[in-house]
């Protein structure tokens, strides 16, 4: 019984990984086939801020309420009236106002010393609501995880997302253009507050007390500073972007960075979820260590699964996206987003090291890669700012490589690996699928330009094809990765 409750929680975490990473932006790309890539490009500007500041709340005071639980003693129970969690609503409600602060005031500069649409700042300050809603809801939400009801955050998350895009879709269809995105960002995340604080029956005791909120401080920092560093890059490039180039390319980098999140939510989000207790199970047989075979079979497996996702992004988005958006959107976003698709291996060299990091309890080097990657993106973005959008997002991935390699340096000797082979367990792959797609590329290139097919019969045609290469190649080029993942799947 506790197998079979152990494999529902983690088949309902899957589930709930998707529907947070990949669910919104699956709702986005059915919205934004009815925007102009301007009115897209006005929301991804204003709700840039709003969704960075989501880390204090779905990061910070989230991870604070598990370890209030871990920090009680293992017979000790733990009562929804501990101080501590009450103490964790104000500090939560204490960043929703500084929060809503920043981005007021970050409204009133863009609104008196930016060119940009006006419609911008007007769209930040409507969703000023969206920080408090994560404030209210941010320990109820934390206590349904402590309890394990991971069904019931799913079904949430599910039901929420669909009743606020069909009313959200039904506004864009009317014409409300950026708005009607605004108005599934605010009822997304009012409904979602009022769901948790429901399910979870929590609610404050009493009144903020300072002692006990500067005692949490410290540890909801620590935690919420990783976040804001990690999802700093693309907040940060999305509003640049925006500034340097117009709502255009903000509208073009939003798109490819909402399908970039679906490919993560595909392929990685899950790894990065499965993968952890099993390092930490493996971590705990091994006194503390983690064998360098397993490590190198989880980076195989991850590079075998997440090769096809995003060089098969590079070859088909041309046609999906002008299925899925329109012509005119795609042609704006295409070149940006099959740059950006390219720094999927260091992605997924950064979801395996980080968890076997976090499990032999050397979390902090997977910080500072996501500080590197912050850092060198910067640097480059100076410069790249005054070409195009599709030089800012080459200089991101070129930031993400440069990372990773300095990473690999510093980490793989924790596992008794040597760069190269780390760097060579992922690879393999994507050379396999390198060599899977590229006579396709010329193929689709000849069916549309010189026999004129339609972009649902270039995908008929091209997909199958694609799948049936890839499987050949990988065989062929990464044996071994073929062999992990088949094995895996017999289990």
């Amino acid at each position: 019984m506790a197998e079979k409750t152990l494999k529902s929680h983690a088949i309902w975490s899957v589930v709930l990984q998707f529907s947070r990473f990949g669910g919104n932006a699956l709702v986005f790309l059915a919205m934004a086939r009815f925007l102009t890539i301007e009115q897209i490009g006005a929301f991804g500007m204003a709700y840039a801020p709003v969704r960075w500041a989501q880390v204090l709340h779905k990061s910070g005071i989230l991870s604070s309420v598990v370890v209030v639980v871990r920090r009680k003693k293992d017979n000790a129970e733990v009562e929804q009236d501990d101080p501590a969690f009450t103490a964790l609503f104000w500090l939560a409600m204490l960043a929703s106002v500084l929060v809503c602060g920043l981005i007021f005031l970050l409204a009133l500069g863009l609104g008196r010393f930016s060119s940009i649409d006006a419609s911008v700042d007007d769209m930040m300050l409507a969703m000023l609501i969206v920080p408090i809603a994560f404030g209210v809801s941010s320990v109820p939400e934390g206590l349904l995880q402590k309890n394990m009801q991971v069904k019931a955050i799913a079904l949430r998350t599910l039901a929420v997302q669909l009743g606020s895009a069909a009313v959200a879709l039904v506004l864009a269809m009317q014409g409300y253009g950026g708005w009607a995105m605004v108005w599934f960002a605010i009822m997304n995340a009012v409904l979602s507050s009022v769901a948790s604080v429901f399910l979870a029956g929590w609610w404050p005791k009493g009144g903020p007390d300072l002692a006990m909120m500067r005692a949490h401080l410290p540890q909801m920092s620590a935690i919420s500073g990783r976040g804001l560093v990690a999802g700093g890059v693309h907040a940060l490039l999305q509003f640049s972007v925006g500034l340097a180039f117009g709502l255009a390319g903000a509208g073009a980098f939003q798109i490819a960075q909402r399908i970039h999140q679906i490919l993560d939510a595909l392929c990685l989000a899950p790894v990065r979820f499965l993968v952890l207790p099993l390092f930490s199970k493996a971590t705990e047989k091994g006194d503390g260590t983690l064998p360098g075979a397993m490590v190198l079979r989880a980076l195989t497996i991850a590079g075998l699964i997440s090769a096809p996702v995003y060089c098969g992004t590079i070859l088909v988005a041309d046609p999906v996206l002008t299925l899925v958006i329109g012509a005119e959107n795609a042609s704006h976003a295409v070149p940006t987003l099959q740059i950006l698709c390219c720094v999927g291996l260091s992605l997924s060299t950064g979801a395996i090291l980080s968890q076997a990091l976090t499990a032999v309890g050397r979390a902090g080097l997977a910080f500072w890669r996501v500080v590197g990657t912050l850092v060198i993106t910067v640097l480059l973005a100076g410069p790249s700012m005054l070409v195009s959008v599709e030089a800012v997002t080459l200089g991101y991935v070129i930031a993400a490589y440069a990372s990773m390699w300095i990473f690999l340096q510093r980490t793989t000797q924790i596992f008794d690996l040597t760069p190269r082979q780390a760097f060579t367990a992922l690879a393999r792959p994507y050379l396999a699928a390198l060599i899977a797609f590229g006579p396709l590329f010329w193929l689709q290139h000849v069916v549309q330009a010189d026999l004129h097919w339609s972009d649902a019969m270039t995908l008929v045609v091209i997909m199958p094809l694609a799948v049936a290469a890839y499987v050949l190649t990988s065989r062929l080029v990464a044996p071994t990765a073929f062999s992990n993942v088949i094995g895996s799947l017999n289990r």
